[in-house]
């Protein structure tokens, strides 16, 4: 088991280099991540409000550690987030308008070219707003298509081993 373990972390921890697709939040989004290095993503997320009228925009620089292959891993980032939400006071219909720094952990799998993620994202409010609450959290589910796909070891092996040069 130790060698199974160890043999993990050596592995990639994407099998992608681009997805997009949709994000299930506190409303409905799209969510697009770009491999830019060994085991680091940058992720956009995008929630224009159309239906609960929360909207927001994050910027995330990921982290992935695989959980025995590559298909599945976890991962850990920070980055950015501007975030507008409703007034739930019905006497000031004003929304409230926060931006900060967005932390994020969860995992996600590959199967084909279907990439499934969920996460937890913690938001800490850095500009001052009509709320004194400084930390909110969300979540989220991604269902993304692979768009381009990442070589596996053993492929990129037998691609150099038979060119043609």
């Amino acid at each position: 088991m130790g060698l199974i373990l160890c043999f993990s972390t050596l592995v990639f921890g994407q099998k992608y280099n681009t997805v997009g697709g949709i994000r299930i939040a506190d409303d409905f989004g799209i969510s697009f991540a770009q491999r830019i290095a060994n085991k680091s993503t940058v992720e956009l997320n995008i929630q224009p409000g159309t239906f609960a009228g929360h909207e927001m925009i994050s910027v995330l620089a990921k982290q992935h550690y695989p959980l025995l292959s590559k298909r599945l891993n976890f991962f850990m980032g920070a980055g950015v987030y501007s975030r507008k939400v409703p007034s739930v006071y019905i006497d000031n219909p004003q929304s409230t308008k926060t931006k900060g720094v967005a932390f994020t952990f969860g995992a996600e799998f590959s199967i084909g070219n279907l990439n499934i993620s969920t996460d937890y994202v913690p938001l800490v409010t850095i500009n001052k707003n009509d709320s004194n609450q400084r930390f909110y959290t969300t979540s989220g589910f991604s269902l993304r298509y692979i768009f381009l796909k990442r070589d596996s070891g053993t492929k990129k092996f037998f691609k150099k081993l038979f060119r043609k040069d």
